[in-house]
């Protein structure tokens, strides 16, 4: 029994993975942005023509003079050694052998396998890691002490994680999901934000999201982000509360381990990399206050921030 259902547990996965890359390989794509495609990045195409923010970043980080690099390239090394400082992102040009396994994974022995193993180098959204390189440019320089440090580097992270919101957004809640499953994009668009029917409310929640992803890395006590997002954006406290939950999926290993980790080992040369891309900023650095409830005053930044991203 537990044979069989090993089996078709392992056909299940086949089906849904061969029925998400049909389903996107045959969205439109245009050749309108030619000059902006990434050869052979999955399904890069059909997202430039789908999503006006995903092109606004491709288009910002070039004009940055951000180059990419088509290598093979882990998951692991990726997270362990990419230098987010750095205008060159590597990436794994994988889209000829996703189409290699979909016309002959019947003729594979094992071809779950072979689908762990294109995961494996094939699941780094490059609309992340493109958007952490514009915002270094975007923010002024970062401060000197540790602790000073570490809400700068917060702060900077929960701008990328509100793009990756904001992108599943702008997708839509049917094809977000099936993008994010083949790991091109980080987060899908949230079934309940039919509730939000303006542009000022969707830029709340936005801020809203903002704000909560900030207090989620800077390890609040959960139950107390709601209270600190409301006092913080009062004028739509619905909003906030579909906000907060959405932010409450951030993976927590990555909240409570993997960040905290990667600061308290790289936060000197973070800072002293930060500072070269700053040389010739006559901007103050940007010192974040200890108190949560005075982080009204930076999101200035952040909404220069998502006014640049066309949000």
């Amino acid at each position: 029994m537990i044979k069989k259902s090993l089996k078709q547990n392992s056909k299940l996965k086949i089906k849904n993975f061969l029925k998400d890359f049909d389903r996107l390989n045959q969205l439109h794509a245009s050749r309108k942005h030619s000059k902006l495609i990434l050869e052979e990045y999955l399904f890069d195409n059909q997202l430039l023509t789908l999503s006006h923010l995903y092109r606004t970043s491709r288009i910002q980080y070039l004009n940055l003079g951000g180059t990419y690099v088509r290598k093979l390239c882990s998951t692991l090394r990726s997270l362990r050694t990419h230098d987010l400082f750095k205008n060159e992102i590597e990436y794994t040009p994988s889209l000829s052998e996703f189409l290699w396994f979909k016309e002959y994974h019947q003729m594979l022995p094992d071809p779950e396998i072979e689908i762990d193993s294109l995961f494996r180098f094939s699941d780094i959204s490059l609309f992340h890691e493109q958007n952490h390189r514009i915002i270094w440019s975007l923010l002024p320089p970062p401060p000197t002490e540790e602790s000073n440090m570490r809400r700068y580097l917060n702060f900077a992270e929960s701008l990328v994680v509100t793009l990756d919101i904001a992108l599943g957004v702008e997708i839509g809640r049917d094809l977000s999901p099936v993008f994010e499953r083949m790991n091109l994009i980080y987060r899908s668009s949230n079934k309940k934000l039919g509730k939000i029917k303006t542009p000022n409310e969707y830029r709340h929640y936005l801020l809203s999201i903002f704000c909560s992803t900030f207090y989620i890395l800077e390890l609040i006590r959960t139950k107390d982000i709601l209270s600190a997002v409301n006092y913080v954006l009062p004028e739509f406290t619905k909003i906030n509360q579909l906000a907060v939950s959405c932010s409450l999926e951030l993976n927590e290993d990555f909240y409570k381990n993997t960040n905290p980790q990667w600061q308290k080992l790289n936060w000197k040369i973070a800072q002293q990399k930060l500072n070269q891309i700053h040389k010739n900023s006559k901007e103050d650095p940007l010192c974040i206050s200890e108190d949560p409830l005075e982080l009204e005053t930076d999101l200035f930044y952040v909404r220069y921030v998502l006014d640049n991203f066309g949000l």
